[in-house]
């Protein structure tokens, strides 16, 4: 029986084989002649290797190839470090802040409530003004308050600097190791 087959190239060749042979026999043919593993297609479908082939059929000869796969993206590297979102911090007892105790047990307001605005606005204290974050309203402090502001803030930035060089390890580059300290001296 004589049986045409496309290849690859878009040629058509005959082979003569016996009468009834399968599809595997001409995969076998075929595999030895194009060394490589070849399917046959007739008409859009893949040809099952049991079948019986018929004479008057044009068989086409398909190779599985490596394709279709996507390229790998590079990683995106950004010039510019992604902007940190700033997270609220909740601080404990925070309506603390806004009283004062004497100690015959007065209790005072340290935050200055703003006249032009509805109850329960308080104004914002800085060290020469309180400000309203609502109506934007501005009092000046005097200079005597405003020395004493200041002082305390000197004090408050002291103490914090004292507390933080007490709990950071003292020493240089000896104590960090080889990783963080300088990689050789300059002469």
């Amino acid at each position: 029986m004589i049986i045409q087959v496309g290849h690859l190239n878009g040629q058509v060749k005959t082979y003569n084989l016996a009468d009834q042979s399968t599809a595997a026999e001409l995969m076998n043919v075929l595999n030895s002649e194009l060394a490589c593993e070849v399917q046959l297609v007739q008409s859009g479908e893949l040809v099952n290797a049991s079948s019986i082939l018929a004479g008057e059929r044009i068989y086409y000869v398909t190779v599985d190839a490596e394709g279709g796969k996507k390229k790998k993206k590079k990683k995106k590297n950004f010039a510019k470090p992604k902007k940190k979102k700033h997270r609220h911090r909740k601080v404990k007892l925070a309506t603390l802040k806004l009283y004062n105790v004497d100690n015959k047990g007065v209790v005072q307001r340290s935050h200055k409530q703003c006249p032009q605005c509805p109850q329960g606005v308080y104004m914002a204290k800085h060290y020469d003004r309180h400000y309203c974050g609502l109506c934007h309203q501005t009092f000046r402090m005097d200079e005597a308050t405003i020395k004493a502001n200041l002082e305390a803030i000197k004090k408050q930035q002291a103490a914090k600097a004292a507390a933080a060089a007490a709990a950071a390890p003292a020493g240089g580059a000896a104590d960090k190791g080889a990783a963080g300290g300088k990689k050789g001296k300059k002469k």
